[in-house]
């Protein structure tokens, strides 16, 4: 079988591979690989995986980081001595992540395979802003990947700052799921005290967790609605107590960590997604969120604004704004009607831009013509 012109064939992908102990809250990199390599299945091809898994929260000393980085570098040169693929799919965070990966890139230039770098860590655009001399150097290494996947107009932007050029950009949004179906009627508000907000992710600072307790302070004293959140971290303790000293336990829900299934049954009781967090490559939680109709009010951050358009399916914020998070809260406080009518324009992006397989598809056609 053929997918535009490529033949069933051998791929690696470096990204992340479940365990019998894998649990949800591993989070997007995993949701990704899963789809990819079910879409590869679908088409017959192989796929090697070099395992990438790892909590993002999960402490790890720097000896053990080098030694598991240096065996998935032997691991990749083992598989390109053996058998060459026709690419490699390789999925990179910040940090000593990227360095690590940008080296896989470098070996693939080596043994003339093609690859294309996926960045999904949304710290990574913050190098814009470092010194000069540092800029420099990554824009050089940027060059070492055959293409770069760019999950939104904001990655694409910042690519292109850093000099490389166009057509070595590709855009591909994130993906759901394969067997996650997207709803087909929208969301209905019956009235602003039905209203029910939800968060979903890593309750840590980073995510915004502060900024939405501040907006819950103001807005309980005016309105009567539902917010829960679902996640655990350092926060979750603190949003615990939070619940509890200003007695919000009618209205407000703390979860831990919740199976794919208890998210999807929240999802459907909820109104409005909240994620006001200070980076994000494109959060999956967010698209999950989508696929269930919610509107949602996010930081204008990663490539969020490619499918989140401010005041037409929700709205979006800067990060650590509480007085635009309580705005944008209350605005479906004040217009429950809102909600229907950003629902129904919520499901139509997330058909276009986030179908498994149109993006799985476009990933693969990416060996087609890279140069």
């Amino acid at each position: 079988m053929k997918i535009n012109g490529i033949s069933s064939n051998k791929y690696i992908l470096v990204g992340a591979k479940a365990d019998g102990d894998t649990v949800y809250q591993y989070g997007g990199v995993l949701t990704l690989s899963n789809s990819l390599a079910d879409f590869a299945h679908k088409f017959g091809f192989e796929v090697e995986i070099i395992n990438t898994l790892r909590s993002g929260f999960e402490h790890q000393s720097l000896l053990t980081r080098a030694k598991a980085g240096l065996t998935r570098v032997n691991d990749l040169v083992s598989f390109l001595r053996v058998d060459k693929p026709v690419g490699v799919i390789i999925f990179s965070g910040a940090g000593w992540s990227f360095y690590e990966r940008i080296v896989m890139a470098f070996i693939c230039r080596i043994f003339c395979v093609r690859c294309v770098f996926f960045i999904v860590d949304g710290w990574f655009l913050g190098v814009k802003k470092a010194y000069w001399l540092k800029r420099i150097w990554i824009g050089s290494l940027l060059k070492i990947p055959s293409k770069l996947a760019a999950s939104g107009s904001n990655w694409r932007k910042s690519f292109l700052e850093f000099g490389i050029k166009d057509g070595r950009i590709i855009t591909i949004h994130y993906w759901l799921p394969r067997l996650l179906k997207v709803a087909t009627k929208p969301k209905v508000a019956m009235n602003r005290e039905s209203i029910s907000f939800i968060f979903v992710g890593w309750m840590i600072k980073e995510k915004g967790v502060h900024e939405i307790l501040a907006s819950l302070e103001i807005l309980l004293n005016k309105y009567k609605f539902n917010f829960t959140f679902i996640g655990g971290g350092t926060l979750f303790e603190e949003v615990q107590q939070r619940i509890s000293t200003l007695r919000w336990g009618s209205s407000v829900m703390a979860h831990g960590w919740m199976s794919p299934e208890q998210v999807d049954n929240e999802l459907l009781s909820a109104d409005v997604f909240v994620l006001p967090s200070y980076a994000e490559g494109f959060p999956l939680s967010l698209i999950e969120a989508m696929a269930k109709g919610l509107p949602a009010i996010c930081t204008d951050v990663g490539g969020i604004s490619d499918s989140l358009h401010d005041g037409v399916n929700g709205f979006l914020i800067a990060p650590r704004d509480i007085f635009a998070l309580t705005k944008a809260m209350e605005f479906y406080l004040c217009n429950p009607d809102a909600v229907s009518e950003h629902s129904l324009k919520t499901l139509n992006i997330v058909r276009t831009n986030h179908d498994a397989d149109n993006n799985c598809e476009l990933l693969f056609n990416c060996f087609k013509d890279v140069r």
